[in-house]
């Protein structure tokens, strides 16, 4: 085949646009820590995985999605652990998280045509009905407050803090309730038969450790917990303020509202937040 001069012109820059292309292209890397982690049999709210203050190694290995869950009780290389955990749990956590920004999105054009005088439709307000009942929020009179109350709920949770809660209350996917009830959080449930009751419990208390048809489910519902739940409220307060100063939504500085998420309280914060760190899971987080 004949090729013209046009042709020779077109085939130049469309090789050097792929060239500039691949050599722009930022490879991820999994952070990982030089130490070695301990295996839970058995993690609750109550319970936690020691993490290790020594500095990290990045791993230059890739994220890829795992099509099904990996053995990682089989996996006795810390860096593969690792590897396979994060790789693993990030792309539901993701998944979560978009669709809070899109909620998100939508109680910014409400709160845009409330600002303006603009009456909203029906399908609107039916909306704004859903997502107030699912972030338990109560109605107001004042549609723009019951909007920007929804703000400091319908928001995400840092993909660094969830990843560093799910490996210490999961045990890196080893303990019984991420294996047996794809509860990788530790989260509780009251009603007989919602979940597995752990192997101790104190006399008097009656609660279970829920039980999910996927870890995608267990994902979706930890991050309601800390996006609903009283007791982190301090959590969305500093999320909130991070917003209004135009901050970075860090899992560092949200993880001092986890106080109450397990009985050690201040010590368990110390030690998610140097997950964060010693694992470098700041770099994981959606820009």
């Amino acid at each position: 085949m004949r090729t013209t001069r046009t042709d020779k012109i077109f085939l130049s820059l469309l090789a050097t646009f792929m060239v500039s292309a691949m050599l722009s292209v930022k490879t991820p890397t999994v952070p990982v820590a030089t130490t070695t982690d301990n295996q839970l049999s058995e993690t609750t709210l109550t319970s936690s995985e020691t993490s290790d203050s020594r500095a990290s190694t990045i791993l230059p290995t890739p994220v890829v999605t795992s099509v099904s869950r990996p053995d990682f009780t089989a996996i006795e290389d810390v860096y593969t652990k690792k590897n396979e955990f994060f790789s693993y749990m990030l792309p539901m956590i993701r998944q979560s998280n978009e669709v809070i920004r899109m909620d998100r999105r939508f109680l910014y054009s409400v709160r845009d045509e409330l600002r303006l005088g603009l009456e909203v439709d029906s399908g609107v307000l039916n909306r704004l009905g859903e997502l107030s009942k699912h972030y338990r929020i109560k109605p107001q009179s004042d549609l723009l407050q019951q909007v920007n109350n929804l703000l400091v709920k319908v928001d995400v949770v840092p993909e660094s803090l969830v990843l560093a809660q799910s490996a210490n209350e999961s045990g890196w996917g080893t303990s019984r309730f991420a294996r047996e009830a794809n509860n990788f959080f530790g989260v509780w449930c009251f009603s007989p038969g919602c979940g597995l009751e752990p192997l101790s419990r104190d006399e008097g208390l009656i609660h279970e450790v829920a039980s999910y048809a996927s870890v995608q489910q267990s994902v979706d519902a930890y991050i309601r917990t800390i996006n609903t739940h009283r007791a982190y409220a301090e959590l969305r307060q500093i999320r909130a303020e991070s917003r209004a100063g135009d901050e970075i939504i860090s899992g560092v500085a949200l993880a001092e509202g986890l106080v109450r998420y397990s009985a050690r309280g201040l010590d368990y914060v110390r030690e998610i937040q140097q997950m964060i760190r010693v694992n470098n899971l700041h770099e994981f987080n959606f820009s």
